[in-house]
């Protein structure tokens, strides 16, 4: 009875700032319109839409598709990796490429039917959920993705690390890195296979500090898979459900409950059991070095997925971590807040960055609501300055 009582209490406190919906005090929910006019660039950044809904088509690339061709010739879509669930994509021979190529087809016809530019960076699971031929699979998935160019591409290519950038004029300057590179433990690119540059850990994170430093008057967006911050279970975050239903995890009709038992699961994540949690200490190398160069700077924008919701978070030095990893409504998960949060969200959907003439940027989130319909549920201003000086 003892015991029971305990872990009730533990399932309180765990569940205390579980929320599907939080904006911080002081923050109003949505900020004024702009007029297009005014937009240099706009950024649409969606992130593990690689599990489309299987009977119609996904009603948040529909959306996306619709918010591009608003603004084709200044519209960009970015998708943030795990483009195709659960493993990538496997060899032609199997019997799932077709399925997946469709699924990957889905998420290109968004650039094709906009007229708009598309970029895709890899996830673990398109690695093939970190297995021994991930590597092969990034490269299939990476020849089919750039058979559609112009309109789509993937970045970094065939496995390699990055960074690889875009600059966009001399507004906005986009930084594109594979993090599941940095984790993977299986085979994968060296420096022989990116002949561009020696390839190393320190090299990506002495690279992604130059390309900041050089980026002159540009603002700078960084895009990769895996947060650096995030609120909910790849951070630690678990709502009750992860201890009673831990099978949901792995299958969103699971409803088995598994009392007690159920929390070994989250518990041992929370431990860094997983290369894919933030509590791994691989994941933390990449946050620690990833986090010492962003600091040096202001005014820098981190864009990520991996977790299955949307989260705008706040940073030192007027940084800003995007979460839009909610891309499939098909997707399970939870999410909490802390004392860095602006915004989060639990519905599928997406963000928008517009770029601004008075070097300003307008951030807004995109959710499906529940009638089935897309409206913008949280909007604000970021930056008064867009100018990155190093402390």
């Amino acid at each position: 009875m003892k015991k029971t009582f305990y872990y009730l209490l533990l399932l309180t406190i765990l569940s205390d700032c579980s929320t599907s919906y939080y904006l911080r005090e002081g923050y109003k929910k949505n900020a004024d319109e702009v007029d297009v006019s005014l937009i240099d660039y706009r950024v649409l950044l969606i992130g593990d839409a690689g599990e489309p809904s299987p009977d119609q088509r996904e009603p948040i690339l529909d959306a996306m598709e619709k918010r591009a061709k608003l603004l084709p010739e200044k519209t960009v879509n970015i998708f943030l990796g795990d483009n195709v669930y659960p493993s990538g994509l496997e060899s032609e021979n199997d019997l799932n490429y077709k399925i997946n190529c469709s699924c990957l087809q889905e998420q290109i016809d968004v650039m094709k039917n906009s007229g708009t530019e598309g970029i895709f960076i890899p996830g673990n699971h398109d690695w093939g959920d970190g297995g021994l031929d991930g590597w092969d699979r990034i490269k299939r998935m990476c020849n089919y993705i750039n058979q559609n160019n112009p309109s789509a591409e993937m970045l970094p290519k065939d496995g390699c690390p990055g960074p690889v950038i875009k600059d966009y004029a001399d507004k906005l300057r986009i930084i594109f890195i594979d993090t599941q590179w940095w984790l993977h433990n299986d085979n994968k690119p060296d420096s022989a296979n990116c002949s561009c540059y020696p390839i190393s850990k320190e090299g990506v994170i002495n690279s992604v500090d130059s390309l900041i430093k050089t980026a002159g008057e540009r603002l700078v967006l960084i895009a990769g898979h895996h947060p650096l911050n995030t609120y909910g279970p790849h951070g630690g975050y678990f709502d009750w459900k992860a201890h009673i239903f831990p099978l949901l995890d792995f299958n969103q009709y699971l409803w088995i409950p598994l009392p007690v038992i159920g929390s070994v699961y989250p518990l041992s994540r929370m431990a860094g059991i997983s290369q894919q949690d933030m509590s791994n200490s691989l994941y933390k190398d990449y946050v620690e070095k990833m986090e010492t160069v962003i600091s040096k700077y202001h005014n820098v924008i981190y864009a990520s997925g991996h977790e299955h919701s949307l989260q705008v978070i706040e940073d030192i030095n007027n940084n800003f971590y995007l979460i839009s990893g909610f891309g499939a409504a098909e997707h399970n998960n939870s999410l909490s807040y802390g004392d860095k949060s602006i915004f989060s969200v639990l519905y599928p959907g997406f963000i928008q960055l517009d770029f601004l003439k008075d070097n300003k940027v307008r951030l807004a989130v995109f959710i499906m609501n529940d009638n089935g319909t897309c409206e913008e549920t949280f909007s604000s201003i970021l930056f008064d300055d867009k100018v990155i000086t190093e402390k």
